[in-house]
């Protein structure tokens, strides 16, 4: 069987670019949507990682979110699956898939559509502090439209990327001033997943009938972790203890708000209310034969 011609917009991202190997790895045509002005750019990380890609046999295609004529041009000749990875950390490049569903309204051979998401479900935050609340609203609009218009569609929540927030890590040494602990150590748990793991189930899921206009859950119970456990593999892993700076729930939104930037990046609060009438299914029901990198397991592989 024919797989579907896959075309990946922000392919040179974070995310992406997992996207993009997992699409070559499983065999389908793939293309890479490239900004000019990214192809032309002195960013030689970005320069070798297009020329891996063509190197592996995806065609690079120069075009742009705001650019309509393009986008059209593009799906038309490479996108059955139209797989978006913009925008983690700029509600304006969210917001812009917007330009895409138009794009795909008139494209008219569009399959399926996989938005911006790999995070948590945003229909089920309630209560959110900037600058997340800001991306998930956006992120929402986006769903929103998509069902509204009827596109075919995939919303993958994969919840915490592993390698966007512990990588560094390895390249900054082991915490040598200590760590922060936000609300209860134990308690406050969180779900962390290898993009590589992520991008190859969004692959196996956008031809899959059972995953059609529904939410795909990837919850691996394995990669269930609380600080208080993320702590204690630190710790066994390089043999030192590190000093816990315990930081109280509240303390935190305060510091979120007041926009101080040692908490930019840190864990945002959300408050999950009850289950909405969304349609899902879990990734570890349809697909039991995945084994999914372990926190502890990453670990073993940054830190030396």
């Amino acid at each position: 069987m024919m797989k579907s011609r896959i075309l990946v917009i922000g392919g040179t991202g974070n995310i992406g670019r997992h996207l993009v190997a997992a699409s070559l790895d499983a065999g389908h045509p793939t293309a890479v949507l490239v900004r000019p002005s990214t192809a032309a750019s002195s960013d030689s990380g970005k320069a070798e990682l297009l020329n891996s890609f063509k190197a592996r046999g995806a065609c690079i295609v120069y075009g742009d979110m705001n650019d309509h004529g393009s986008l059209v041009a593009a799906m038309r000749q490479h996108g059955e699956v139209v797989i978006c990875a913009v925008g983690h950390g700029r509600p304006l490049e969210l917001d812009g898939q917007l330009k895409i569903v138009e794009a795909i309204q008139e494209a008219g051979c569009v399959k399926r559509f996989v938005p911006s998401e790999f995070g948590c479900d945003v229909e089920h935050a309630e209560q959110t502090l900037e600058p997340a609340k800001s991306m998930m609203e956006s992120k929402l609009r986006v769903r929103q439209v998509i069902r509204e218009v009827g596109i075919p569609h995939t919303i993958i929540c994969s919840n915490w990327a592993i390698g966007l927030l512990l990588s560094g890590l390895g390249e900054n040494g082991p915490l040598s001033t200590g760590v922060n602990i936000f609300g209860d150590d134990e308690k406050t748990r969180a779900i962390f997943l290898d993009e590589k793991d992520m991008s190859r189930l969004a692959i196996r899921a956008v031809e899959d009938p059972r995953t059609l206009d529904k939410v795909l859950y990837v919850r691996p119970p394995t990669n269930v972790c609380s600080f208080g456990q993320l702590v204690h593999l630190l710790e066994k892993k390089t043999g030192k203890t590190l000093e816990r700076h315990y930081v109280p729930e509240q303390d935190l939104a305060k510091k979120i708000q007041a926009g101080n930037g040692a908490f930019n990046l840190g864990p945002f609060r959300v408050v999950h209310g009850r289950l909405r009438r969304v349609r899902w299914v879990e990734a570890t029901q349809l697909y039991p034969d995945v084994r999914f990198v372990t926190v502890e397991e990453y670990l073993d592989g940054i830190i030396v």
